[in-house]
């Protein structure tokens, strides 16, 4: 079978890039596929990992037919976006098409729910189209020409990472029958377990990873910090370490500003540190202590497997996602997402006992130990780009 697989973004730094890198290495050595991996940017770092394993690929210029509003002055730009991306996107179909008419792909795979142009390529090429959602949108999203219904008419297949995704795109009228729910695989090796005496310690270390933008969730991590420095009873100094950077298209630096213009007026300037985009966050974890997921509406959770299988212990919003992966005083913490207070309390508790504290690592590390890998996950693409082919265009 060949495979005309679409990537979002030129870059490796973000969960899906590496999650499609790591899908496309499985699907190309366990399941003998011809993958051809085009891309929006000719300065590409997939690109260059792609080299490495030897699947082709090249690149035409596109961005992406979707964005948020976030209520500043760059909205204007963001609506801009979503219209010309549209446009672009089409045009660009049609000059791919051209160049590589003698290719003969039997699918086109579309990861995130980004672009259009994989879906305009399989419509001129009257292929089947299958597109891999890693998304569940912004708050307030600008869907264009390519929202929910226009998915489902163009797709014979949507692949969902999470049970939460599948709802959102159910209660906007999408066919359940087109939708397929599999877990994301993480390609993150586990430490090994080991007990952590936080009732002794007088230093806790706190990490939040994840891209800066408003919704991860950031100030509720910085709120809590700041409960607990305020609370007399905690004889603890909390660091909290944000590790992540701003996304260079979304045109935020507002919120990295705001972020760091709260950490000032509250006095935390020694007890909240801004680490950037790190290239090797499993070793920074091993001196961390509590993991936080903050996000208001997580669609997966890659950081939060990441953090069970480095042993940390993990407190999460309870919202989306997070729900699918952490059970509340089993293999991990819930807080009301929102409420610093709420997340204060747990980290508090957290702190509290040795016992509870190694029971939950130790569940949240074994409950990831066997699940959602890679190989797990790649079988469920493999069958549905499989199917999807056999059954062709409807």
């Amino acid at each position: 079978m060949k495979v005309l697989v679409i990537a979002h973004e030129p870059d490796f730094s973000g969960g899906a890039n590496r999650s499609l890198f790591a899908n496309l290495r499985e699907l190309k050595e366990q399941y003998k596929l011809d993958l051809f991996v085009l891309v929006p940017s000719k300065n590409s770092k997939l690109g260059n990992k792609l080299d490495e394993i030897g699947i082709r690929w090249t690149y035409i210029k596109y961005f992406g037919v979707i964005a948020g509003i976030r209520g500043d002055n760059k909205d204007i730009l963001r609506y801009l976006k979503v219209k010309v991306g549209y446009y672009l996107e089409k045009i660009q179909a049609i000059r791919f098409c051209k160049k590589y008419k003698n290719e003969k792909y039997d699918l086109v795979y579309t990861n995130t729910r980004i672009p259009m142009i994989g879906a305009n390529i399989a419509e001129i090429l009257k292929i089947p189209h299958v597109v891999h959602v890693r998304e569940l949108g912004a708050e307030k999203p600008m869907w264009g020409k390519w929202g929910f219904k226009a998915m489902e008419k163009k797709c014979n297949n949507i692949i969902l990472i999470s049970n939460a995704l599948k709802k959102q795109f159910i209660d906007n009228g999408v066919a359940s029958d087109k939708l397929i729910v599999l877990h994301n695989g993480i390609e993150y090796p586990s430490v090994d377990f080991y007990e952590n005496y936080i009732s002794k310690k007088k230093n806790i270390n706190i990490v939040l990873v994840g891209r800066l933008v408003p919704d991860k969730g950031h100030i509720d991590a910085i709120k809590a910090v700041n409960l607990l420095k305020k609370d007399e009873t905690f004889d603890k100094n909390v660091t909290l370490h944000i590790v992540g950077s701003l996304p260079k298209r979304m045109h935020i630096q507002w919120y990295e500003d705001e972020l760091k213009k709260t950490v000032k007026e509250l006095g935390l300037e020694e007890n909240v540190v801004f680490e950037g985009e790190l290239s090797d966050v499993k070793s920074f974890r091993e001196n961390m202590d509590i993991e936080l997921i903050c996000s208001i509406n997580e669609t997966f959770g890659r950081v939060t497997v990441e953090a069970m299988r480095s042993g940390l212990f993990v407190i999460g919003s309870n919202t989306a996602g997070t729900l699918e992966l952490i059970e509340d005083n089993r293999n991990g913490l819930l807080y009301i997402q929102g409420n610093c207070e709420d997340l204060y309390l747990k980290i508090k508790a957290a702190c509290s006992k040795d016992e509870f504290f190694n029971e939950i690592r130790r569940q949240g590390y074994e409950s990831t130990l066997n699940k959602y890998t890679v190989k797990e996950n790649c079988n469920g693409i493999y069958n549905v780009l499989k199917n999807t082919y056999e059954k062709g265009i409807v």
